[in-house]
């Protein structure tokens, strides 16, 4: 009886559910032998009950027409929150046939496969590239630019021993 009581004061309140814990169970299932049929809870005590719970969860007002618009924003929050992406992509698996599935994941490997071989044989080409202009190229255009550095070096000592005429004459080589 008592029981009844508790959960008939709890449930009067708003948002406000009786649902007894694993401790209360236990409790009341030791107590059950102890407890006479004659035993009732002190009013006194119902009376704070009610007040503490009118304390902890005060009644809230709101306006109908503001129920109304957060309802329409409630649905679609509770679509978005029911299911995760992985959940969606899941999902997705069972709308298709699976002659598809099966070929959109060799189309899938395939690419795979193509970028993994193309990407391979760009490194190679790249390396064979790099080495061939290191070994033959390179000390041609160096052979080439000591050789312009040389006619360089041997037209200013020209110029200093004979003079700038002579300079000018050896670069069009005519004069004699």
């Amino acid at each position: 009886m008592d029981e009844e009581v508790l959960r008939q004061l709890l449930t009067s309140q708003d948002g406000l559910e009786f649902s007894p814990t694993a401790e209360m169970m236990m409790m009341n299932s030791a107590m059950a032998g102890s407890v006479n049929e004659n035993d009732s809870i002190d009013p006194e005590l119902i009376e704070t009950i009610q007040q503490q719970v009118i304390r902890v969860n005060p009644p809230v007002t709101t306006s109908t027409v503001a129920r109304v618009n957060n309802n329409d924003d409630d649905d679609d929050d509770d679509l978005l929150e029911d299911e995760t992406v992985l959940e969606r992509i899941i999902a997705l698996k069972e709308m298709f046939p699976e002659s598809v599935q099966n070929t959109v994941g060799k189309v899938n490997s395939a690419v795979i496969n193509t970028t993994k071989f193309a990407y391979s044989k760009g490194r190679t080409a790249a390396w064979w590239i790099t080495s061939t202009m290191c070994v033959l190229v390179f000390p041609i255009l160096i052979q080439k630019e000591l050789l312009q550095v040389a006619e360089q070096i041997s037209r200013e000592q020209r110029s200093i021993l004979l003079g700038p005429q002579a300079a000018a004459g050896a670069v069009g080589s005519g004069a004699f």
